[in-house]
């Protein structure tokens, strides 16, 4: 008789949930399995991208004479694994908006987990493994490796090719993947690039994305000649260029591009940071209209040029001795680390950690800025730190002017109080990120300074900060624990808050498992 009881009890329950949730007809199961999810499909998808990807530093570990299986045991399991998923099921031309939010922010896991095999293989541990991918495929640059030269040459191809690859994984998720979702289009365009004049641009939104990627891989090529030029060598040319065109900044070296000591390099690498820290569609749009006026008519770009040449003056003033032969190189040191810290790119030629503590205020307000919207640079972005500015204005002028009518603009583009909703949501959520990490870190007996600049580099995906987290050092003291809170904040920071913390609302788990005829 209890027996009886329990299962109508059961029956009751499972009863009630399916009602609440619109699981009327199929079960979670049954959701996942039904052919034509695309969930499934686009997670297959991303393990075949890993298994081509991987090719390169297997390639780079046959003609070093290294260890090959580390490389051929991923490949062959993304292969299998993506093979099955793609096969099995096929990608439906609509799909609901929480599906491809769901993809987006839980894909990130997917390709991290497959590339963290061959640094696991190696004797990394596995929180270690997916700290270190995580920072490369979000193109942070945090790095748990303490001699970083003692690693294979083809690990250490990996982890810089994997930014690169990163760098362009925004391109291919916000206007590839979510598109051919059936999500997207003009609104997702403009959620992007907010305040550009995107009114004309083809809503053809994957043939657009091509042209990004062309543009993207342009630069690189381009970089690529130039940093051979300087005989530095192929392999550390590739690598280098791997982590500026991404913004990412891991190096083959400990010291950073200051092992080099190369003017030269340096030059070429502000350039190329600079570049990729713009907006893309600025890129696109002075180059296939052949007009460079561009460029100059973006409200953003300007304040951006304004914002790195100001805080490279300020650090030259601290730095400079006043010796007339040592002016080119304190210019270009104090606009290497401005232009690598605004960019998030997080390279360095000097230790800025140890630099005067205005320096380093400068640097770290730089850091939280980032860069342009639409590139590979991380931050809150310059086009909010804008638009925030000039919401807070008008809150003020409405305070003194109550029935005043204010529209706030952008690029002479107004913007509705859904944009600047959005706008206000991504910085409360960066600040309150970056709360709840530095929190977590001092609870584990880090020094809130040193916690504050860890949070803060993780979550504007620069890389290095200050203290124990400076830029000669590593993450490798961290617990565990601290590592974990950390590889979220390089998550969150570059899906850009909103589209990681909605997946941990119930709502939106109400409506991702309820299925529509």
């Amino acid at each position: 008789m209890n027996l009886d009881r329990w299962r109508r009890a059961w029956r009751n329950g499972i009863r009630t949930i399916s009602k609440r949730t619109g699981f009327n007809r199929y079960s979670l199961l049954q959701r996942v399995k039904r052919k034509g999810a695309a969930i499934p499909h686009i997670f297959g998808l991303l393990m075949l991208y890993i298994a081509i990807a991987m090719l390169m530093p297997l390639l780079t570990s046959i003609f070093y004479g290294e260890d090959i299986r580390i490389w051929i045991y991923p490949i062959v399991l993304s292969t299998i694994l993506g093979g099955m998923l793609v096969l099995r099921y096929r990608s439906p031309g609509l799909t609901r908006p929480t599906e491809a939010l769901f993809a987006v922010s839980t894909g990130w896991f997917v390709i991290v987990l497959l590339g963290a095999i061959p640094f696991i293989l190696s004797g990394m541990s596995p929180v270690d493994a997916v700290f270190e991918m995580m920072s490369g495929f979000t193109t942070t640059g945090s790095t748990i490796m303490a001699d970083i030269e003692s690693w294979s040459r083809s690990l250490l191809f990996w982890r810089s090719f994997s930014q690169w690859l990163g760098g362009a994984g925004i391109i291919m998720i916000f206007v590839t993947i979510l598109p051919m979702l059936g999500v997207g289009g003009r609104s997702l365009f403009k959620n992007e690039f907010p305040g550009l004049n995107v009114q004309n641009f083809s809503l053809r939104i994957r043939e657009e994305s091509r042209k990004f990627h062309y543009i993207y891989i342009g630069f690189s090529g381009l970089q690529l000649g130039l940093l051979l030029l300087t005989g530095i060598g192929v392999y550390d040319s590739f690598l280098v260029m791997f982590s500026t065109m991404s913004s990412g900044g891991l190096s083959p070296h400990s010291t950073s591009i200051a092992f080099y000591n190369n003017p030269l390099v340096e030059w070429n690498v502000i350039l190329f940071m600079f570049l990729t820290s713009a907006n893309f569609y600025l890129h696109y749009h002075a180059l296939a209209n052949r007009r460079l006026r561009s460029y100059w008519e973006s409200s953003e770009f300007r304040s951006y040029i304004i914002i790195i040449a100001v805080a490279t003056l300020v650090i030259f003033a601290m730095m400079w001795g006043g010796d007339i032969n040592d002016l080119e190189r304190t210019v270009r040191t104090s606009l290497f680390q401005v232009v690598s810290i605004s960019s998030s790119t997080g390279f360095t030629t000097a230790d800025f950690a140890a630099w005067e503590s205005g320096a380093i205020l400068v640097l770290l307000i730089v850091m939280a800025i980032g860069g342009s919207t639409g590139s590979s640079a991380g931050g809150i972005k310059v086009a909010r730190i804008i638009l925030a500015r000039k919401f807070v204005y008008a809150s003020l002028y409405k305070t003194v002017h109550p029935r005043a009518m204010f529209h706030t603009r952008f690029d002479g583009r107004p913007l509705g109080e859904d944009a600047l909703t959005s706008l206000m949501a991504v910085i409360l959520c960066y600040v309150m990120t970056a709360m709840f990490a530095t929190a977590a870190l001092t609870i584990m007996g880090v020094d809130p300074v040193t916690s504050f600049s860890g949070a803060l580099a993780t979550l504007s995906n620069c890389g290095p900060g200050i203290g124990a987290f400076g830029p000669m050092e590593s993450y490798a003291f961290l617990p565990d624990l601290g590592k974990i809170v950390l590889t979220f904040t390089m998550w969150a920071g570059r899906l850009e808050f909103l589209t990681v913390l909605v997946i941990f609302l119930p709502v939106f788990w109400k409506e991702l498992l309820r299925y529509h005829d």
